[in-house]
Protein backbone atom coordinates (compact mmCIF):
# COMPACT_ATOMS: atom_id res chain seq x y z
CA UNK A 1 0.00 0.00 0.00
CA UNK A 2 2.78 2.65 0.44
CA UNK A 3 3.54 2.07 -3.18
CA UNK A 4 0.54 2.60 -4.27
CA UNK A 5 0.03 6.00 -1.48
CA UNK A 6 3.78 7.16 -3.40
CA UNK A 7 2.37 6.63 -6.82
CA UNK A 8 -1.38 8.28 -6.08
CA UNK A 9 1.07 11.28 -4.95
CA UNK A 10 3.97 11.37 -7.47
CA UNK A 11 1.38 10.62 -10.68
CA UNK A 12 -1.27 13.31 -9.20
CA UNK A 13 1.48 15.93 -8.97
CA UNK A 14 3.04 15.20 -12.40
CA UNK A 15 -1.12 14.95 -13.82
CA UNK A 16 -2.05 18.81 -12.46
CA UNK A 17 0.93 20.10 -13.33
CA UNK A 18 0.56 18.82 -17.09
CA UNK A 19 -2.69 19.29 -17.16
CA UNK A 20 -2.28 23.06 -16.35
CA UNK A 21 0.71 23.17 -18.51
CA UNK A 22 -1.67 22.02 -21.36
CA UNK A 23 -4.18 24.71 -20.54
CA UNK A 24 -1.81 27.34 -20.27
CA UNK A 25 0.72 26.73 -22.69
CA UNK A 26 -1.36 25.09 -25.00
CA UNK A 27 0.14 26.93 -28.20
CA UNK A 28 3.62 25.91 -27.01
CA UNK A 29 2.68 22.41 -26.28
CA UNK A 30 1.35 22.03 -30.13
CA UNK A 31 4.10 23.73 -31.90
CA UNK A 32 6.42 21.36 -30.24
CA UNK A 33 4.32 18.43 -31.03
CA UNK A 34 4.16 19.32 -34.87
CA UNK A 35 8.06 19.46 -34.44
CA UNK A 36 8.31 16.15 -33.41
CA UNK A 37 5.70 14.63 -35.72
CA UNK A 38 8.43 15.30 -38.47
CA UNK A 39 11.75 13.73 -36.21
CA UNK A 40 11.44 10.14 -36.45
CA UNK A 41 14.09 9.44 -34.29
CA UNK A 42 12.38 11.43 -31.74
CA UNK A 43 8.76 9.53 -31.62
CA UNK A 44 11.02 6.67 -31.74
CA UNK A 45 12.99 7.80 -28.11
CA UNK A 46 9.74 8.83 -26.95
CA UNK A 47 8.39 5.36 -27.66
CA UNK A 48 11.33 3.64 -25.81
CA UNK A 49 11.28 5.65 -22.80
CA UNK A 50 7.21 5.22 -22.46
CA UNK A 51 7.97 1.41 -23.13
CA UNK A 52 10.29 1.64 -20.18
CA UNK A 53 7.82 3.34 -17.98
CA UNK A 54 4.80 1.62 -19.07
CA UNK A 55 6.47 -1.92 -18.31
CA UNK A 56 7.69 -0.82 -15.04
CA UNK A 57 4.49 1.03 -13.73
CA UNK A 58 2.37 -2.16 -14.88
CA UNK A 59 5.30 -4.57 -13.15
CA UNK A 60 5.35 -2.97 -10.25
CA UNK A 61 1.77 -1.90 -10.02
CA UNK A 62 -0.95 -3.94 -11.86
CA UNK A 63 -3.56 -3.44 -8.92
CA UNK A 64 -7.05 -3.92 -10.32
CA UNK A 65 -9.48 -2.63 -7.12
CA UNK A 66 -11.91 -0.13 -7.46
CA UNK A 67 -10.30 2.76 -5.90
CA UNK A 68 -7.90 5.36 -6.51
CA UNK A 69 -5.07 2.75 -7.19
CA UNK A 70 -7.18 1.21 -10.27
CA UNK A 71 -6.33 5.35 -12.03
CA UNK A 72 -2.52 4.08 -11.72
CA UNK A 73 -2.74 1.16 -12.71
CA UNK A 74 -4.77 1.93 -16.02
CA UNK A 75 -1.94 4.60 -16.51
CA UNK A 76 1.09 2.09 -16.89
CA UNK A 77 -1.17 0.10 -19.34
CA UNK A 78 -2.06 2.88 -21.50
CA UNK A 79 1.92 4.15 -21.08
CA UNK A 80 2.33 -0.10 -22.74
CA UNK A 81 0.13 0.00 -25.05
CA UNK A 82 0.58 3.47 -26.45
CA UNK A 83 4.77 2.62 -26.38
CA UNK A 84 4.20 -0.66 -28.62
CA UNK A 85 1.67 1.40 -30.67
CA UNK A 86 5.06 4.17 -31.14
CA UNK A 87 6.98 1.29 -32.10
CA UNK A 88 4.89 -0.62 -34.21
CA UNK A 89 3.14 0.78 -36.52
CA UNK A 90 3.95 2.73 -39.39
CA UNK A 91 5.62 6.24 -39.15
CA UNK A 92 2.90 7.44 -41.29
CA UNK A 93 0.18 5.96 -38.91
CA UNK A 94 1.80 7.60 -36.32
CA UNK A 95 2.13 11.11 -37.47
CA UNK A 96 -1.58 11.37 -38.48
CA UNK A 97 -2.37 10.25 -35.14
CA UNK A 98 -0.33 12.68 -33.74
CA UNK A 99 -1.60 15.35 -36.33
CA UNK A 100 -5.30 14.78 -35.31
CA UNK A 101 -5.01 14.69 -31.59
CA UNK A 102 -2.75 18.05 -31.62
CA UNK A 103 -5.62 20.52 -31.59
CA UNK A 104 -6.47 23.42 -28.78
CA UNK A 105 -9.82 21.26 -27.81
CA UNK A 106 -7.98 18.75 -27.50
CA UNK A 107 -5.17 20.28 -24.84
CA UNK A 108 -8.06 22.11 -22.99
CA UNK A 109 -10.00 19.06 -22.60
CA UNK A 110 -7.05 16.51 -21.91
CA UNK A 111 -5.98 19.03 -19.82
CA UNK A 112 -9.19 19.72 -17.52
CA UNK A 113 -8.90 15.89 -17.50
CA UNK A 114 -5.60 15.27 -16.18
CA UNK A 115 -6.10 18.30 -13.71
CA UNK A 116 -9.22 16.44 -12.59
CA UNK A 117 -7.43 12.96 -12.32
CA UNK A 118 -4.12 14.50 -10.82
CA UNK A 119 -5.97 16.50 -8.12
CA UNK A 120 -8.15 13.03 -6.74
CA UNK A 121 -4.95 11.43 -6.95
CA UNK A 122 -2.54 13.80 -5.20
CA UNK A 123 -5.93 13.96 -2.34
CA UNK A 124 -6.18 10.38 -1.91
CA UNK A 125 -2.25 9.78 -1.56
CA UNK A 126 -1.76 12.88 0.48
CA UNK A 127 -4.52 11.64 3.13
CA UNK A 128 -7.12 14.36 2.24
CA UNK A 129 -9.36 12.10 0.81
Amino acid sequence: MELSIFLSQALGIYLVLIGLICITRRKMMMAAVADMINNRALIYLVGILELLAGIGLVLVHNIWAWNATVIITITGWAMLIEAIAYLVLPYRVVAKIFRRFNTKNWYVGGGLVAVLLGAYLAAVGFGLM
